[in-house]
């Protein structure tokens, strides 16, 4: 097999003198599919942009794509026609008016024929399923459709390699099985496909796992038996697919496996072969916390148990009442539309929907950044015509989608303490919540407090803006798909932030589009499409009928179930859960 690309020896810093990459050898064959995971921070994206012909290496005892060399100015632009790219927020790569403006914007610049343009721009509509949006504006698709348009858009121009950087990071399930979908076709059309991911779940199909760690291959070989080494997993900050996750329990209990299943379907298949299998009786149900009771804490502040040591207020209720709202930009189209509940004091809910279904902007308007149409919100029983509402506003708290934009301070430190500062508490009030806060988080004052945001990593900076909140000592959290864009180590200890926080007594609303850690988390569900609410309260019966007419998927431990034939168990709420049951309710020795 010719080497697509061959890299040796790759290193690449900064301006401000920060080695990205620090030697990295990489050859990927032609029409293998290559999946690229680690830690944020650990060089993945740099090597990406580098592979694509963005940035030049900074050394490199070779760094071939396509038979051009990258550290030549002049063959660098050459590889650009044959590599082509894919980056995460699709918002960075439609430029177009329209979806067939945008996909001939690349053919056009090279000043093909117009017949040639044409012909090329319809080939690519079809195959990415776009040809009844063809005269659509980019803005109004959604997040999938903008990939679908994205690749199109690079693709029209004949590629041999692509390399997709963390494309399904901001999709919702639909927008993910598009992408999904389409790289799919790339390796039937014989493209070399390098995949950047944070989803585990992502990389069965892939040829080989290239593992980055502090800008170096770490690993490189299969992903079973990357997934199979759980020393090599800890150590890299990687996670496992569910699937896997709870295949690895079972073992641990005893079970024999005749290999490491990687999918849902392929770890039903294994179980129900297994003649030994135990009738899988359901056990009482043990509530969302029991997933902190399976699995150890990863968290770095295992000591923050209870209000009384974080000083965080006690946790309120939260409702609404015939909330309405339209933006003026959507025609005066509703984009929530008389949705009413009540959050209880110290809950965690899920606020689930497909990408523009509208919870973001709920939200905001139950925040009260934005002014509703119609209806109202009520905080701790004060409702928004009460004069005691607007100090119940200063009691909840909002960490949006993308926390790292709420930094702005020379410090970390001055930047958890700026809220407290503007409701006016005193030095010593503002440095202990300081204190609080960022110990809460994992950050605690005496290493992180005066080191600049930006050099945190990606997963520091969000604990950092989650800080910032915190300090405020909120009794109620809202957080806008907080799981976006985070490695699995930034995402379990994130998930334990919040659990700690959960049981000292904060009311949690989370809006995700993720099932999966809303399901680990949250007792309580609320499900929005179009605007409306379609469904709220427990994971049971009907709620779980709400999630495919929403466009949602079940959570990957209720799906395992199915396909064992098996009711939805509440007690399924993390992979040491589900082989306790599967195992008979032994406790593991």
């Amino acid at each position: 097999m010719s080497a697509a690309l061959d890299v040796r020896g790759l290193r690449f810093a900064y301006g401000d003198g920060r080695e990205a990459l620090r030697g990295v050898d990489l050859t990927v064959g032609e029409g293998e599919f290559v999946g690229v995971v680690g830690r944020n921070g650990s060089g993945k994206s740099t090597l990406a942009r580098i592979l694509a012909g963005l940035e030049r290496p900074g050394a490199a005892d070779s760094a071939e794509v396509c038979e051009h060399d990258l550290a030549d100015d002049v063959q660098r632009r050459a590889a650009r026609r044959s590599v082509g790219i894919l980056f995460q927020d699709p918002e960075s790569q439609v430029v177009g008016a329209t979806v067939e403006e945008d996909v001939a914007f690349g053919l056009e610049n090279l000043a093909l024929a117009a017949e040639r343009i044409a012909e090329r721009v319809e080939e690519m509509l079809r195959r990415f399923d776009l040809v009844e949006l063809r005269g659509r504006e980019p803005h109004l698709l959604s997040g999938g459709q903008k990939q679908r348009t994205a690749l199109a858009g690079v693709l029209a121009v004949p590629r041999r390699v692509m390399v997709l950087d963390e494309p399904t990071a901001m999709l919702d399930a639909d927008g993910r099985r598009d992408v999904l979908a389409a790289t799919r076709r790339l390796r039937s059309d014989g493209l070399t496909v390098i995949a950047v991911t944070q989803e585990m779940e992502e990389l069965p199909g892939a040829d080989r796992i290239v593992a980055l760690d502090d800008g170096v291959v770490a690993y490189d070989g299969s992903a079973r038996e990357l997934f199979d080494d759980d020393e090599t997993v800890e150590r890299l900050g990687l996670g496992v697919p569910i699937a896997a996750e709870v295949a690895l329990e079972l073992r641990r209990r005893g079970a024999t496996l005749s290999s490491l299943p990687l999918t849902v379907d392929e770890l039903a298949a294994e179980l129900s072969s297994r003649d030994d299998e135990s009738d899988g009786g359901s056990s009482p149900d043990p509530g969302p916390d029991a997933t902190a009771r399976d699995r150890p804490s990863s968290s770095p502040n295992d000591g923050f148990e209870g209000t009384a040591s974080t000083g965080l207020a006690s946790g309120l209720s939260l409702g609404c009442r015939g909330l309405c709202f339209s933006y003026d930009e959507a025609g005066g189209r509703e984009v929530v539309r008389d949705v009413g509940f009540e959050v209880q004091p110290g809950t965690a809910t899920a606020l689930l929907g497909p990408s523009g279904a509208g919870k973001s902007t709920l939200l905001l308007l139950l925040r009260g950044l934005l002014r509703p149409d119609s209806g109202g919100v009520t905080i701790g029983g004060v409702a928004d015509d009460d004069e005691a509402f607007r100090e119940a506003q200063r009691q909840v708290g909002l960490v949006f989608q993308r926390p790292e934009t709420q930094l702005f301070a020379a410090t970390a430190g001055d930047d958890a303490a700026f809220g407290p500062r503007q409701l006016g508490w005193s030095p010593d009030e503002v440095e202990a919540a300081v204190d609080e806060a960022l110990s809460a988080v994992g950050l605690p004052a005496a290493e992180f407090a005066d080191r600049h945001p930006y050099s945190l990593s990606g997963g520091e900076q969000r604990r950092l803006a989650l800080a910032g909140v915190l300090a405020m000592r909120p009794g109620v959290l809202l957080l806008d798909e907080p799981f976006v864009s985070l490695d699995p180590a930034g995402r379990r200890d994130l998930m334990d932030i919040l659990r700690r926080l959960k049981r000292s007594g904060v009311t949690l609303v989370l809006a995700t589009h993720d099932v999966d850690p809303a399901w680990e988390l949250c007792e309580e569900r609320l499900v929005l499409d179009a605007g409306a609410l379609v469904s709220s309260g427990r994971w049971t019966g009907a709620g779980w009928e709400a999630l495919p007419s929403a466009r949602l998927p079940e959570p990957e431990l209720v799906a395992l179930w199915r396909a064992l034939g098996r009711p939805p168990d509440a007690a399924l709420r993390s992979a040491a859960s589900a082989a306790r049951i599967l195992s008979g309710g032994e406790e593991r020795p």
